[in-house]
Formats: C-alpha cells, sequence, structure tokens
C-alpha cells in the first residue's frame, strides 16, 4: 500500500473511531439518564396507583366496619322470622334501606350482602333471594370461605339490566350479642370499572402493569399479550420479593405497600423506553459519515501535495538499491522532507565510502562476530550455575554452596581468556571445565547422573571450540536425565578421528526428543530441535571459525537417549606419543 493510501486511510480511521467512541459514550451516558428517570416516574407512578387503591381499600374496610357493627342492622338480620309474611317483607324492606345508605356514601360500591349461617341473605336490593342464593355458591365466593378477610378474583355481578364485572370484599364474623355458633359473611361487590379508572393514565406507560390480592389472585391486568419471558421474568419478581429486576430486554418493578398483602408488578421494555435515542443514534452515524466525508475532502489536496517528496525520494531509494551510488535527489519543499532529501544525498555518498571501507574490514569483523558469540555462551552458563546456587541457598545446603561457588570461581579462570586463548581451548582443558560443571550438577542432583569419559589420548593437545562441550553436557543432564525416570542416567563424552576430522560426541540415556529419525545438521542450518541457547551458540561458532567445514549432528530417539556429535577439522598432525 502506498503512503498516500496509507495516510488517506488514517486520517478516515482516526476521525471515524474518535466520532464513534465519543457518540458511544454519549448514547451510553443518555440512555444511563433516560433508564434511572424512567425508573424513578415508574416508581412514583405505582406509588400513587398504591395510594389510590390503599384509599379504596379504606373507604371499603370503614364501610364493612360500620355495617358489621351497626346494631340496628344486626337485630334486624339476626331477628326471628316474624308471624307473617308482611313482618318478614317490612323486616328485609328496613334491612335493604339501611344498606342502601352505605351504597348511596359509595358510588364504587354496587351491593352490600349478608349472609347468615343458615343461608339466609340480605341485600340492599329487595326481590333478589333466588339470585343469591345461587350467588354464594359460586366458586369465587367458595374459594373465600376459609379466610378470614380478603378480596375475590374478579367475577360478574347482575346489577339493575345487565351483568356488571365485579370483585367483592368478603368479611367473615361473628354479630356482636348474638349466640351464633357459626360464621355470617359480608359480601361487598366493588365495581371493576374503579380499578380501570385507577389504572388508565398510568397504564400507557407501562408495557403491562399486573394487580394481585394477598391470596395472589389476578385482580387486575392490562391484558395485553406477552411474550412467554416477559410474564416468566415479571413472575419471578413477584415470588422472589424483588422490588426491582432487569435483565438486557426488560424492567420489571414490583410495589407491595397496599393493605392486605396487595402487590403489583409493572415490565418495562426497554426497546420502547430507548426508542427516542434510538433514532438520535442512527441520526448521529449520519454526522460521523458526513464527517469523515468532509475530513476527506479538505485533507486529500494536503495529503498528495505531502507525499510528491516522498515518492521522488522513493524512486531514488530504489535506484541505490540496484547498486547506483551516484543517485541524488532535489527536493524543495521549505520542510522537513527537503531535510529528508539532502540526509539521504549525504547518506549514499557516505555509502560510497561505507563500501570500499566494509571490504578493508571484513576480517575485523569476523573477528568481532567471534568474540560476541563467545561473550553469548559465558553469561548463559554462569545463569544457569547461579540457579543451582540459589536452589541449594534455598534448600539450607551452605557447605555446597561453598562447593558449587569455588567450582564456578575455577570454571571462570579457565574460560576468561584474551586473544586467540578466548576463542579455542585444548581438548584437556575443555574436559577439566567439563568436570568442574559436573561437580556444580551432581551437588544439585546427587546421584542422578553418572560422567563417563572416553578420548583418544592422542587428542588431547588438539584445539577445539572454548566451552564447546560444557553447553551439550548441561543439555543432557537438565533436557534429558533429569526429566526422564531413570533411577541413574549416563553421559558419555567421546573424542575420536575419523578421517581427517575430530569427532566430539555427547551421549545420555536421557528421554530423548520428539523427533523419530536421526536428524544431521549442515552449518549454517539451524533445527527446532536444539535446546537452549548452547547448540544454537556452538552452530554459530562453528560456521564462523571453520565455515562449511565442521557439522553439528543432532540425533535422538524418545525415552532412548540423545547424542549430539561435533565434527572439525583437525588441526595438524595428531601426536599418537602424547
Amino acid at each position: 500500500m502506498k503512503i498516500r493510501n496509507k495516510i488517506i486511510l488514517s486520517t478516515a480511521l482516526v476521525v471515524s473511531f474518535s466520532l464513534i467512541v465519543s457518540g458511544f459514550f454519549i448514547y451510553d451516558y443518555a440512555r444511563g439518564i433516560i433508564r434511572e428517570q424512567s425508573i424513578r416516574d415508574s416508581r412514583t407512578k405505582l406509588a400513587q396507583i398504591s395510594f389510590q387503591l390503599n384509599k379504596v381499600q379504606e373507604q371499603v374496610m370503614k364501610t364493612a366496619e360500620y355495617i358489621v357493627s351497626d346494631e340496628e342492622i344486626t337485630e334486624l338480620v339476626y331477628a326471628r322470622a316474624g308471624p307473617d309474611i308482611e313482618t318478614e317483607y317490612f323486616r328485609k324492606q328496613a334491612v335493604q334501606d339501611k344498606l342502601g345508605r352505605f351504597v348511596a356514601l359509595n358510588n364504587f360500591i354496587l351491593n352490600v350482602l349478608i349472609v347468615r349461617p343458615d343461608g339466609g341473605t340480605f341485600s340492599n336490593y329487595s326481590g333478589y333471594e333466588d339470585y343469591f342464593a345461587e350467588y354464594v355458591k359460586q366458586d369465587w365466593f367458595v374459594k373465600m370461605k376459609d379466610s378470614r378477610r380478603n378480596y375475590s378474583e374478579p367475577h360478574p355481578f347482575f346489577f339493575i339490566s345487565g351483568n356488571r364485572q365485579v370483585f367483592s370484599y368478603v368479611l367473615q364474623y361473628r354479630p356482636i350479642g348474638q349466640q351464633t355458633s357459626a360464621d355470617s359473611y359480608l359480601v361487598l361487590d366493588i365495581a371493576y370499572s374503579e380499578l380501570s379508572n385507577v389504572f388508565l393514565q398510568s397504564s400507557r406507560d407501562f408495557e403491562q402493569i399486573e394487580l394481585f390480592t394477598g391470596a395472589n389472585a389476578l385482580l387486575y391486568s392490562t391484558g395485553k399479550e406477552l411474550q412467554p419471558s416477559d410474564e416468566e421474568s415479571m413472575k419471578e419478581a413477584l415470588r422472589s420479593g424483588q422490588s426491582f429486576r432487569e435483565d438486557a430486554d426488560r424492567i420489571v418493578l414490583t410495589d407491595e405497600t397496599m393493605n392486605q398483602d396487595w402487590k403489583q408488578a409493572a415490565l418495562l421494555s426497554k426497546s420502547r423506553l430507548f426508542e427516542k435515542i434510538n433514532r438520535i443514534f442512527y441520526f448521529y452515524i449520519v454526522i460521523i459519515l458526513s464527517g469523515i466525508a468532509v475530513t476527506l475532502v479538505v485533507m486529500l489536496p494536503i495529503i498528495v501535495n505531502l507525499t510528491k517528496p516522498l515518492i521522488r525520494l522513493t524512486n531514488a531509494m530504489k535506484r541505490v538499491a540496484v547498486g547506483d551510488l551516484g543517485t541524488s535527489v532535489a527536493i524543495r519543499s521549505g520542510d522537513e522532507l527537503e531535510i529528508l532529501g539532502a540526509g539521504f544525498n549525504r547518506m549514499v555518498e557516505d555509502l560510497r565510502h561505507l563500501v570500499d571501507t566494509s571490504i578493508r574490514n571484513e576480517e575485523t569483523k569476523r573477528k568481532m562476530q567471534i568474540d560476541l558469540l563467545m561473550a553469548q555462551i559465558n553469561p548463559h552458563f554462569v545463569y544457569n550455575t547461579l540457579n543451582t546456587v540459589i536452589y541449594l541457598s534455598h534448600a539450607n545446603r551452605n557447605g555446597q554452596v561453598v562447593e558449587v561457588t569455588q567450582a564456578l570461581i575455577g570454571i571462570l579462570q579457565d574460560t576468561i581468556k584474551t586473544g586467540e586463548g578466548a576463542v579455542r581451548a585444548s581438548l584437556a582443558e575443555e574436559k577439566q571445565i567439563v568436570d568442574k560443571y559436573a561437580v556444580i550438577q551432581q551437588t544439585r542432583y546427587p546421584g542422578r547422573f553418572r560422567l563417563i569419559w572416553e578420548l583418544e589420548d592422542a587428542l588431547l593437545g588438539q584445539p577445539v571450540p572454548r566451552m564447546a562441550m560444557q553447553p551439550i553436557v548441561e543439555n543432557a543432564i537438565v533436557h534429558g536425565i533429569i526429566p526422564s525416570d531413570r533411577e541413574e542416567g549416563k553421559i558419555i563424552v567421546r573424542a575420536y578421528r575419523d578421517d581427517a576430522q575430530m569427532c566430539l560426541e555427547v551421549e545420555d540415556n536421557g528421554r530423548g526428543m520428539d523427533t523419530s529419525d536421526s536428524e544431521e545438521s549442515n552449518l549454517p542450518k539451524s533445527t527446532d530441535r536444539t535446546r537452549g541457547i548452547g547448540l544454537s551458540n556452538i552452530r554459530d561458532r562453528l560456521y564462523t571459525d571453520f565455515g562449511a567445514a565442521a557439522r553439528l549432528e543432532v540425533s535422538s530417539e524418545k525415552d532412548v537417549g540423545t547424542v549430539v556429535r561435533i565434527r572439525i577439522p583437525l588441526a595438524g598432525p595428531v601426536n599418537e606419543s602424547s
């Protein structure tokens, strides 16, 4: 992708990201405000509904108390039957008149009914004895007989010229001063429209409102058809007694501040609640797209003028890349790009001198690479050895700490060399270093391994890469023997001649590596199956020092062991008598 396109794309991304992020936070903040305000308003509306319903309840209960405590009504209802029909008629007419006064005072009470223990009924309406005899046999009344006082579920009531929907307040009592062994019932039939009027104004603000009696009978519902998940959420809020319940799609509020254990549940739909702000969000998306378009129109000429010098500079760099070191570029933009062009010209000039100088310094560079590789192996060895010292210190094996530290000092004294001695050492010196390292590891892992030397004496004076054997032995111990299940591992170190080469081998009987076949690695090719920086370092050093004449070979079999072999050219004739 060209830099011009990158700048245009980056500008569009930054502008759009900034606008989208800011819009998201504004939208989320506004949603939070609307949500909190809606919950507060809804709670206020539920409280107002509860207040009005409490007023209705209190009025009903006061009316019931007045009727039950009215001695005249009690004497008339429970007096002995008259000697004739006329007397009985006037007695019922007197009860009707008195009950009618209570109905007149409460326009939402349609009927007052007293049911004596013997089944006799008295109402503020005369001539309906047969109707009321059947009325008290209906299911809604039968369910109320075991309750001291409560409200029934809605049911029909024949009123004047037609059925009216009512709900009833049923009070079970025994009249004062009357010797009765059974209870009487006072029934106040309340117009259902009274509930509808209470909920009329607020029902439009909710998806659904439901009112339940203390017996968990549904007394009122807005009657909207709900999803099963909405219904279950409302039921769960009522069952758990939660005043507030919320999920991703809805909010349920409950109120239980009414008398007689009445409770109401109101459902708020979030999709409806945030409908207006969602429209604002879509409008904001249009603003974002417009902002991106305006930004690109303004920025495009600036970007084009900015990238022209860069294109010329890129073309000049391509010519230099193919070897044309006589290339120069002229940029007159008066800004940092002009400085960059001048720097490019100076860089090309310096590059010409650098190419000449690099040829002369190639041998010096090769020596520096060898020094760098040696600097890499020593910190690696010291790091692993100091880990052993830390382990012994934590184990309170202070005597062995001293022994290990002395061994480390001895190794460092052998390895800190300068000049050619920093790069190569005799095989005998390498053996001393490995023996001291083995002392360190045997201190940490007593009895876990045995080091066996199989060296040709004639090769002890042959030079080998310094610190080449120790990392291989370390890998055999740490990655081969220790993780295996063997009680005692073996590490065999060999040195022998193979034509004009000297072979150095380290063989262990540890757990091996995840490879089924032997693998040879011709330098400088690397392999993922070498372990630690030791082998990688040795491979690089061998290639730097001997080139293609040296090889590092690794062969391993899982749960059998690993063999690491170094092949290097022999340095001069071998002294057989040494």
